[in-house]
C-alpha cells in the first residue's frame, strides 16, 4: 500500500485541517491527494498573514482566484477540499464560510497535442541541461522517462511518481498502479520500447540511488520526486513547443487526454469495433465506466474532427456524456 502522507500545519487553522484529515482517515479514506492541498492551504494562509482560526469569506475568496498556471477543474479542486474543510468545522459547531463549490463561466476545451507538438516537446526535453545540485542530473534523466510514460500510458499526474520497484515486473513487462483515483489497483503491460526504456533507467537510478524502493526517487531519502518538480521540467520542455504561450496552453494532464484522443481516433480510423474497444480502454485508464473515458474525448476538438470525419454514426458509437471528476 501507499504510505499516508502526514504533514504539519501550523497557520491559524491548523486544528480543523488537522481534524478532517483524522476523521476522514478513520473512515478509511487515505486522503492523500486532500492532504498536500490542504497543506499548500496551510501555507496560503500563513504566507498571506490570515489569522482567524476558521474559514472567512475573504480567505475563502483569496484562494478561490482562478491562477494563470491551472484551468478551471484545478482551481475547483482546490474549492472543493475548501468546502469539505468548512463544512467539518461547521460540524462542530462552529462557524465558516462555505464557498460556492464551481467557478462560473465556459470550461475550457482540454488540449490535446498535435504530433508536432509532441516531437517538438521531446527534442525539447532531451535538449534540457541540469540545474545546479547534487542530484539534478538524476532529476531531469527521471524526468524524461516520467513524461514517456504519460505520454504513452496515459497515466494520471501522480501516479509514475509514485511508483515503486516493487510494483513494476521488468522481465514479464508490466507495471502495476495502486490505489488510484477511487482506490482502484491496475495492471498495465508495456510495450517493447518502454520496457527497454524502463531496464536501461534502472541500470543507471540504482548506479545514483541503490536500494530506492521508489522507482523515481527525490532529493530525500526515502522520499520520490515531487510533482512540483516534474512540473518544473513540463514547462521547461514545453517552451520549445508552438503551444507554450496560447491562451490556454497545455498542462500534465494533456498527455492523458491526447492518449484517450490518439487511441480513440487511431481505432475509429482503422475500422475497429470501438464499443469492443472501450472497456480495455477504460481498465487501462483506471476508469470506473466507459463514459468516464468518453469525457476526455468529448471536451478536445480532436475528438469532434474525427467523430464528423469518421463515425457515421457517432451518436450511437460515441455518445454524449456527463462531466466527471478524472
Amino acid at each position: 500500500m501507499n504510505k499516508r502522507y502526514d504533514h504539519s500545519y501550523s497557520s491559524c487553522i491548523a486544528a480543523p485541517i488537522e481534524g478532517l484529515i483524522s476523521e476522514r482517515r478513520a473512515s478509511g479514506f487515505m486522503y492523500n491527494s486532500a492532504a498536500n492541498m490542504l497543506k499548500q492551504l496551510d501555507t496560503f494562509c500563513i504566507n498571506n498573514g490570515f489569522m482567524c482560526s476558521t474559514v472567512t469569506k475573504e480567505l475563502a475568496d483569496a484562494w478561490s482566484v482562478q491562477r494563470d498556471t491551472e484551468g478551471i477543474n484545478a482551481r475547483n479542486i482546490r474549492v472543493s477540499i475548501l468546502r469539505q474543510l468548512s463544512k467539518y468545522i461547521l460540524s462542530l459547531g462552529e462557524n465558516a464560510y462555505v464557498p460556492p463549490d464551481t467557478q462560473s463561466g465556459e470550461t475550457k476545451i482540454a488540449h490535446v497535442f498535435s504530433g508536432q507538438e509532441i516531437r517538438d516537446f521531446f527534442t525539447g526535453l532531451e535538449s534540457l541541461v541540469p540545474k545546479s545540485g547534487k542530484y539534478a542530473g538524476m532529476l531531469l534523466t527521471e524526468c524524461k522517462v516520467i513524461f514517456r510514460l504519460y505520454y504513452c500510458c496515459g497515466l494520471r499526474r501522480a501516479e509514475p511518481v509514485e511508483l515503486k520497484w516493487g510494483n513494476v515486473d521488468l522481465d514479464e513487462g508490466w507495471i502495476k498502479i495502486i490505489q488510484s483515483k477511487g482506490y482502484k489497483d491496475r495492471i498495465l503491460w508495456l510495450s517493447d520500447e518502454l520496457l527497454n526504456m524502463l531496464k536501461e533507467y534502472r541500470k543507471t537510478i540504482d548506479t545514483i540511488r541503490p536500494g530506492s524502493e521508489y522507482v523515481f526517487p527525490g532529493i530525500k531519502d526515502g522520499n520520490h520526486i515531487s510533482e512540483g518538480t516534474v512540473r518544473e521540467y513540463f514547462l521547461r520542455a514545453l517552451a520549445y513547443t508552438a503551444c507554450a504561450d496560447i491562451a490556454n496552453p497545455p498542462t500534465i494532464k494533456s498527455f492523458r487526454h491526447t492518449f484517450v484522443v490518439d487511441r480513440l481516433n487511431s481505432w475509429m480510423a482503422a475500422g475497429e469495433n470501438i464499443q469492443e474497444k472501450l472497456p480495455y480502454l477504460c481498465k487501462f485508464l483506471g476508469h470506473s465506466s466507459i463514459h468516464e473515458s468518453l469525457y476526455y474525448y468529448h471536451q478536445v476538438e480532436e475528438g469532434r474532427k474525427i467523430i464528423r470525419e469518421k463515425d457515421k454514426t457517432s451518436q450511437i458509437v460515441i455518445p454524449e456524456v456527463i462531466p466527471y471528476e478524472n
